[in-house]
């Protein structure tokens, strides 16, 4: 099972029939009471202390020829170094006291300290090298959010436009990145909860993450990101009318659907439905994201999860669209191997080493093609 973030858009050649209205996802019954959730005042709020410490950094003589923008990218800089994708996402002071958080955390804490300066904020969604975690049941793979920090003082275009204007705070390098789009002020704030809600998944805090659910669609129903939390939660507690129905909610918007579309396929051959598993199946191999790393990382978690034969059709897909790139090559060799399948894994090292650009890359595949080629010659 897997809880994603989102982000390209494309066009299904799938109509997926929907007659459910958001209402009609929700089935408090199933559930506690609900737990305290923070607003989002207190989400983005810092204790008078926080203030007080910023604003004597802020205004001190070592940031006075600084603009209010790079002013706290420095701070953040000074004051914070264990930021990572695997932390928790934390409300601002939570995250300035621990000097730690997740890439979202992080963006909670810089528009908490803009707000105490003449600085805007904005947010982007960013492609960076898929990272996973594995936490029990659970295949998480995360995307990146990011602030851009700008001097709301600037008269002109041409000078908002100047990227000296602008400061991208990011605890993640910039190498291998770049930006998807923008994310608006209600997206952000819906997906600060679709987080809360995967990670009281994986503490098997289904509780938690129901509530937490339901507050992201509050604030933006067609959050896909929270729909597919949704459907993985009901899907764990074999709540599977209801699971089917946030699944079709989803993939009825006609966008973001790659995630669902995968999940709702594994829901149906999980309640073994093998004919309409197979019309997803087929959906999916037709499906046309053009992102080569999407079709990565949805492969590689069907390669985790012992799904071989559904992996190399997945990473097939991702050398459809970059043929040039050496990581699906590479996969659909390991999972050939796996499989058995030892002359097409060495066919796919092959390619996999012929498009390798880095030495790193080119010794860990010749490494892994001696090998294959040694174990078929033993066999």
């Amino acid at each position: 099972m897997a809880a994603f973030l989102t982000a390209c858009s494309s066009t299904p050649t799938l109509k997926i029939k929907n007659n459910y209205t958001e209402a009609d996802l929700f089935n408090d019954a199933l559930f506690d009471q609900r737990p305290n959730i923070m607003s989002l005042d207190e989400v983005f709020a810092l204790t008078e202390q926080q203030k007080k410490d910023f604003l004597k950094d802020f205004h001190s003589k070592d940031y006075r020829d600084y603009t209010d923008s790079e002013r706290i990218f420095l701070y953040l800089q000074n004051h914070l170094q264990n930021f990572n994708f695997h932390s928790e996402t934390l409300n601002a002071s939570d995250s300035l006291a621990m000097s730690s958080g997740n890439c979202m955390s992080l963006a909670i804490l810089t528009k908490a300290l803009t707000r105490l300066t003449h600085a805007g904020i904005s947010y982007e969604l960013a492609r960076t090298p898929p990272v996973f975690q594995r936490e029990g049941n659970f295949e998480l793979s995360s995307q990146h959010i990011r602030t851009v920090v700008y001097n709301k003082t600037t008269k002109t275009l041409k000078q908002f436009l100047n990227t000296n204007s602008k400061v991208k705070i990011d605890y993640f390098s910039t190498l291998g990145s770049r930006t998807l789009r923008k994310v608006n002020k209600e997206e952000f704030h819906s997906l600060y909860y679709s987080n809360r809600a995967a990670e009281a998944m994986i503490k098997n805090d289904y509780n938690e993450a129901y509530w937490n659910i339901k507050e992201a669609l509050k604030i933006k129903f067609d959050n896909l990101v929270a729909i597919n939390i949704l459907g993985v939660l009901y899907q764990q507690m074999d709540q599977f009318h209801y699971a089917e129905r946030a699944y079709r909610y989803g993939l009825a918007f006609g966008n973001d659907q790659l995630e669902l579309l995968n999940n709702y396929h594994n829901f149906l051959v999980h309640t073994n439905r093998k004919n309409e598993a197979q019309i997803i199946a087929k959906e999916l191999t037709n499906y046309n994201d053009p992102d080569p790393f999407k079709w990565l990382d949805l492969a590689d978690n069907e390669f985790k999860k012992g799904n071989y034969r559904k992996s190399i059709r997945l990473y097939e897909k991702a050398a459809e669209k970059a043929d040039y790139l050496h990581q699906p090559y590479a996969g659909i060799a390991k999972a050939n191997f796996m499989l058995g399948r030892n002359d097409l894994a060495i066919k796919s090292m092959e390619m996999a080493l012929t498009n390798a650009h880095t030495q790193k890359a080119t010794s860990i595949y010749q490494a892994k093609y001696d090998y294959i080629k040694s174990h078929s010659k033993t066999n």
